[in-house]
């Protein structure tokens, strides 16, 4: 089974729907997109991509929060009256109030975990670097700066347990998330993520559950099962 209705099918009963642009979540104003492969590559991205989620958001890709990425721990925050300027800045997560702007990521094994409040959002980009580094933590205390109703998050398609073969210097470094480490030889980045979602007290949590190094290459890219030949997915939020 393979394409929208493969990865449908892997999602079950979740609050995630699935159709060939890939796996969309909705709560309250904020709409969340981890876009399939289908959907375009993004690591430009391309211009047939950027017109699929111009189609879909209805934001311009000029006013698109998405930043030169470095697997670090720095958020920008993008509040009324700041320039925007797409793909220039280094960060991994970008966090707004703006209801005329969307934060984007881009993966490929590594996680988009995406956050909201009642009023303001964020994009975040946790591969291992980043989640050992506390991009989370930092993407949250930076929405709280302007939204101090509950947050909710959702974390798409990456590395997970089943497939991410790493060495034991990097499954010590994340010794205290024993979840992750279940599988011998292995890491679990989701789970690690969820985790500290937990201990940062955001309790409404979405995940997704699907790997993206065990997908097929026409449902979402994986820079791990294609030896660095792939493509990016977005993981996007933004308010309607």
């Amino acid at each position: 089974m393979s394409g929208a209705e493969g990865f449908a099918q892997a999602l079950g009963g979740s609050s995630f729907s699935a159709d060939r642009l890939g796996l969309r979540l909705k709560i309250g104003r904020t709409e969340m997109l981890f876009s399939s492969a289908a959907a375009g590559n993004f690591s430009g991205p391309s211009d047939a991509a950027a017109t699929t989620l111009e189609a879909l958001s209805g934001i311009g890709r000029d006013r698109w929060a998405q930043d030169q990425q470095l697997h670090g721990s720095r958020v920008n925050v993008i509040r009324a009256g700041d320039p925007i300027a797409p793909f220039t800045r280094p960060a991994d997560g970008q966090v707004s109030d703006r209801d005329d702007l969307l934060c984007a990521v881009r993966t490929a094994d590594c996680l988009a975990v995406l956050i909201t409040g009642r009023r303001a959002f964020g994009a975040v980009h946790a591969g291992w670097r980043g989640l050992e580094q506390g991009v989370i933590a930092a993407a949250v205390a930076a929405l709280r700066e302007l939204d101090d109703g509950p947050i909710s998050a959702a974390i798409g398609p990456g590395a997970r347990g089943c497939c991410y073969e790493v060495g034991d210097d990097l499954r010590e470094t994340f010794s205290a998330y024993p979840a992750a480490l279940g599988q011998p030889g292995r890491l679990d980045l989701a789970l690690i993520a969820a985790e500290q979602l937990s201990a940062l007290g955001i309790e409404d949590r979405y995940d997704c559950g699907i790997c993206t190094i065990c997908s097929q290459p026409e449902e979402f890219f994986s820079y791990r099962r294609d030896a660095g030949e792939t493509g990016r997915m977005v993981g996007a939020v933004w308010l309607n």
